[in-house]
């Protein structure tokens, strides 16, 4: 006889299913973390988290203290930085798979949602790639699924009861750790607000407590990098604001809008993009067409809100990009609730060969991905590959290390090390033995966090000595000449390439200098907009 669809075995298989996902997906990530070196915004995290502080220039301080975790249980090593991804990557699968299985309503309809979500966060490339790396969209991801987890179970709870509170104060929780990981998380909350504003039975959400103690409580875990600006003249905000904004000459608006859509095919692949479109459009065109008399309690309701808080992020960006360019992973935040849409649908178009078809497509591209990442399979000159970014700096640390100990710099008193650029500055410092301070001149490049601490225009007094890596072109034969000017004596050191087997990424210049004198206190040169 047939088994039952209520029978345990199949649910049992399910979660079985469900389990493979999560850890083939932590292997893959272990896989590629070993493959790919660290690339220099990662280096840069890794400073950040050497100076724990309420706030960066560039970004809130979540990712800094999630790699000064890794670092802490496993040292400043490449593992180190990136165990704290790592653990917030298990984190976002496992929310993941809890929320489409409580959305789908438990039962095998919930095991089945489950298995579908562990699917998709361990294979679209924006999660499986974006949750090795250590940059701000790892904390970001896991708090916001976890924020969403707690959202729809605050949904979905009686009005006013103390489980919708307990609910709501949780979510108030995780949403405050995604606004300290990255600023674009003020969307999900701004989504949910338009949400509960246009749907009457969320309306209902704002006569209950709950939303305005989650609101509460985010601020509260907010704070800190509130006082971090104003006590550095709201430079974070100032530089976000700038960067999202600002108008660029880059490109047509078209090309510009064509370019972020593009963009997202990209991370999510073709056929899922598409399909997790037409999931978000399926859960807002049924929750509105419920509106009238629906309970706020119903399914219906609790997807419309979820397709709300994802489609936000995207009009969001296509508003930004009227203006300039916006970077692929930027709308990030429309995939954690698009991702529950998809694995709870139910429609023909979401199961299927077309869902088959697009999971292969994934496991295909990431499959490639890994490939790369072990060695160059694909057309790219070294220079377009942005694996090969990472590569090279160990070369570079080596040629460096050898110039401090240089007979040069003999008789001058302090022998500090600088580069240009942050990129170079933080790689670097990773890289040198012993991990020193490393600065940044950033002569030729924009204001960031270097700037906000001790400069080299603090720090080196005279007779000192100084080691810099500048580009090796004309550029950077230029700014090492300026910084020539304020040292009694200036070598031309080695030519570094910066290479990927044996195939050349970039190159720098290592120039010495010896005894320092009329060192200007401050950056002589001004940096450029942000691009």
């Amino acid at each position: 006889m047939r088994p039952s669809r209520t029978d345990g075995a199949p649910a049992s298989a399910g979660w079985s299913s469900v389990a493979a996902w999560v850890v083939g997906a932590a292997l893959l990530r272990m896989i590629l973390s070993a493959l790919v070196p660290l690339l220099p915004d990662e280096t840069y995290y890794w400073e950040w988290s050497r100076r724990l502080e309420g706030g960066y220039f560039d970004h809130p301080p979540g990712i800094a203290l999630l790699v000064a975790i890794g670092t802490m249980l496993s040292g400043s090593t490449s593992g180190g930085v990136r165990l704290g991804p790592a653990l917030a990557a298990a984190v976002t699968h496992l929310a993941a798979i809890a929320a489409a299985w409580q959305l789908a309503g438990q039962g095998e309809p919930g095991v089945r949602a489950a298995r579908r979500a562990a699917q998709l966060v361990a294979l679209l490339p924006i999660a499986a790639l974006g949750l090795v790396l250590a940059t701000p969209d790892a904390p970001l991801f896991a708090s916001t699924m976890l924020a969403l987890v707690a959202v729809e179970r605050a949904l979905a709870a009686p009005l006013r009861s103390s489980q919708s509170t307990g609910w709501w104060l949780a979510a108030g929780g995780a949403l405050g750790v995604a606004f300290v990981s990255k600023y674009t998380a003020v969307l999900l909350p701004f989504g949910l607000v338009i949400a509960c504003l246009v749907h009457p039975a969320l309306r209902r959400r704002f006569a209950e407590p709950g939303p305005w103690l989650a609101g509460f409580v985010a601020l509260l875990l907010f704070a800190p990098v509130v006082v971090w600006n104003a006590l550095n003249d709201w430079a974070s905000f100032r530089f976000q604001l700038g960067h999202g904004f600002n108008a660029s000459a880059r490109g047509t608006v078209i090309t510009r809008e064509l370019d972020l859509l593009g963009g997202q095919a990209g991370l999510a692949t073709p056929i899922l993009f598409v399909l997790l479109a037409m999931a978000v459009w399926q859960a807002l065109r049924d929750g509105w067409r419920d509106r009238v008399g629906a309970d706020a309690t119903d399914v219906r309701t609790r997807r419309f809100a979820l397709a709300v808080v994802s489609l936000v992020p995207l009009l969001f960006f296509a508003v930004s990009a009227s203006r300039r360019a916006v970077e692929a992973n930027w709308p990030a935040l429309i995939y954690p609730g698009a991702i529950l849409l998809l694995a709870t649908s139910t429609a023909p178009h979401a199961e299927g060969r077309w869902w088959r078809r697009g999971l292969g497509l994934a496991a295909l591209l990431l499959g490639v991905l890994a490939v790369q990442a072990w060695h160059p399979v694909l057309p790219l000159p070294p220079r377009r590959d942005p694996i090969a970014r990472a590569h090279g700096w160990q070369a570079l640390a080596t040629a460096v290390d050898r110039a401090r100990t240089d007979a040069f710099l003999d008789g001058t008193v302090d022998r500090h090390v600088a580069a240009d650029r942050y990129q170079d500055a933080s790689e670097l410092a990773f890289h040198l033995s012993g991990q020193p301070t490393v600065f940044s001149f950033n002569l030729g490049g924009r204001t960031n966090q270097y700037d906000l601490w001790r400069t080299p225009w603090e720090t080196i007094r005279p007779g000192d000595g100084l080691v810099v890596v500048f580009d090796a072109d004309a550029k950077g034969d230029s700014l090492a000449g300026v910084v020539g000017q304020w040292f009694a004596e200036t070598r031309r050191g080695d030519r570094v390439a910066l290479e990927r087997e044996g195939g050349e990424v970039s190159a720098r210049r290592i120039w010495l200098y010896r005894v320092a004198r009329d060192l200007p206190r401050a950056r002589p040169v001004p940096a450029p907009a942000a691009p």
